[in-house]
């Protein structure tokens, strides 16, 4: 897949007028526009996130200036210009099945797919790319211009917020789409048809920022300081060496520096994940090098509070059209998406029927309703029925005899809503042990999805995703007595407890523990009765997950 028709086809999602603008020769380097921020103490990290965004403390960081924008490809094509800088090349940049690394490692910062225009920030930048642009910007100017240090960063994206988000404190919040260019609901209906790789939609925002992958720079709400794209878009480098926790970090805002540091710190997100949130730290290895990766600049003002920079005016002016044109073709374009269908009811009505009935969306412009199955064994959804906004239920006469999946979509036009929450069949069917039962096997897992690992071999892919959710398996001794019981599970490092219970009753269980990765527990120790027993399995973290069980007879 060459990288050109890739960019054009992709091309109808901004506007053409952007693409390579005629160049101005006026000025030999580009001044950013910078936001002044100033002084001030925050609490940096957060008790409700990662390890390693611990322990919080107070940081006071001095007055500088911040980059409004993100590093734009015009700005760093000055650069090339100015100095015939070679820039590294190989970057990781196309999509495919697996999403990134499909095809050579081929890209240079002007010959990706994310070269939508010269307003769309630079990416297949390296880390030492970035610095390199900097120094000579700061010759150029007269100004020093820099990475930030993470303080810096972390204190201009909260603007002041104590919130998990600059923008509230809600998980998956609808209103990160009017801050952020993050994967959405738009994201998520289109990369499938365009780039053959799916999201899951356990991993997006429920909402439309109206862009599938990279965007032109600054087209959504600025934070509390002005400052533009802080969440979502490209991941930006910043100047810090990584560690695993701030014991022992700085308190006045400058970075931490370590003699050979190998790791650095990234932050903010991109438009390839849902919101990150203003304390969410990254790890990235100096050679690491890859298109979802930018940077933004700061200018050091030795802790003076001085004014804003407009930056310079041709560039400025031509990123206000840019910005312009690609909003309205947000506002021509991209389709008014349905509400979710959340009030869903399931009953089985006997071992082959099963009704759906839902509540009518009255003011989302719904045209009708898609009835899905998922065959959790099989990891295959279809398409029961399409139905009219007028029909609100249906019977599905042709019920798994094991259990099904169901859920409920709404439609306006080819639009489509998120999938309802999914609802299980719940088929009473008995697993009968000794045996090996698969972890999609469950006889009910409200809240639980099913996916494929690409971890795992071939042929045992589709494993129950359970998060902090429980799974429930009937299961049918044949024989009274002892059994040994093994368990192939997802951990998610350093250590994870989780739950197994028989009958509502605990079972003592090794702790997880180790580099993240799938686990086999051995040797677990169970008494079973004659008959039917109910075997439940929870975890305590988002990651977790359960491949299969092998139940023997001691």
């Amino acid at each position: 897949m060459s990288s050109h028709p890739f960019v054009f086809s992709a091309a109808t999602l901004v506007s053409l007028a952007t693409i390579l603008p005629v160049q101005s020769k006026e000025t030999t380097y580009i001044e950013p526009p910078m936001v002044s921020i100033p002084k001030g103490t925050f609490t940096m990290g957060s008790t409700e996130g990662r390890e390693d965004e611990l322990p919080i403390r107070k940081v006071t960081v001095p007055a500088f200036q911040m980059g409004k924008y993100e590093v734009t490809v015009a700005e760093y094509r000055k650069f090339i210009e100015a100095t015939g800088y070679e820039s590294t090349k190989g970057c990781v940049h196309r999509i495919g099945p697996q999403w990134f690394g499909s095809g050579e490692r081929d890209g240079t910062w002007d010959d990706n797919i994310y070269v939508l225009s010269e307003f769309h920030p630079v990416v297949c930048v390296s880390r030492t790319d970035a610095i390199n642009y900097a120094k000579w910007l700061s010759k150029a100017s007269g100004d020093q211009y820099r990475l930030p240090t993470e303080a810096e960063w972390e204190y201009a994206v909260r603007a002041g917020t104590k919130s998990k988000y600059f923008f509230g404190d809600e998980t998956r919040s609808s209103d990160a789409c009017r801050y952020a260019n993050i994967a959405d609901i738009h994201a998520y209906s289109l990369s499938g048809k365009l780039y053959d790789a799916p999201y899951a939609q356990d991993a997006i925002n429920a909402c439309n920022d109206n862009e599938v992958m990279i965007s032109t720079v600054g087209l959504y709400k600025p934070n509390g300081f002005g400052l533009y794209d802080m969440e979502g878009n490209v991941v930006e480098r910043l100047a810090d060496c990584y560690q695993d926790s701030y014991e022992g970090a700085p308190v006045d805002g400058s970075a931490v520096t370590k003699k050979d540091c190998e790791v650095f710190v990234a932050r903010g997100g991109s438009w390839h994940w849902p919101a990150f949130g203003s304390s969410r730290r990254m790890m990235m290895y100096e050679d690491f090098f890859a298109a979802l990766e930018g940077f933004r600049l700061v200018k050091d003002t030795k802790g003076k509070a001085l004014e804003a920079a407009a930056g310079t005016p041709w560039f400025v002016k031509q990123l206000n059209e840019a910005q312009k044109n690609a909003r309205n073709k947000h506002k021509k374009e991209n389709p008014h998406y349905p509400k979710q269908v959340n009030d869903v009811k399931l009953s089985r009505l006997s071992k082959d029927k099963v009704k759906i009935a839902w509540q009518a969306e009255q003011k989302s412009g719904v045209t009708g309703y898609e009835l899905l199955r998922q065959d959790p064994l099989t990891n295959q959804t279809i398409t029961l029925v399409k139905l009219s906004h007028k029909q609100t239920s249906f019977i599905d006469d042709t019920a798994l005899s094991h259990n099904g999946r169901y859920s409920v979509v709404a439609l306006n036009g080819s639009s489509k809503s998120l999938p309802s929450p999914v609802f299980d069949s719940y088929s009473k069917q008995p697993h009968a042990i000794p045996s090996r039962i698969e972890g999609e096997a469950f006889n009910f897992a409200p809240g639980a999805t099913v996916v494929n690992s690409s971890f795992e071999p071939e042929g045992d892919k589709i494993i129950g995703s359970l998060g902090t959710s429980k799974a429930s398996y009937i299961l049918e001794a044949q024989t009274a007595g002892d059994y040994l019981m093994t368990i192939r599970l997802f951990h998610s490092g350093p250590t994870q407890n989780y739950t197994l219970m028989l009958n509502g009753d605990p079972i003592t269980t090794s702790v997880l523990s180790g580099e993240r990765g799938w686990r086999t527990i051995k040797d677990i120790k169970v008494k079973f009765e004659q008959g039917q027993q109910t075997l439940t399995i929870q975890g305590e973290t988002a990651i977790f997950a359960v491949n299969w069980f092998d139940i023997a007879m001691r």
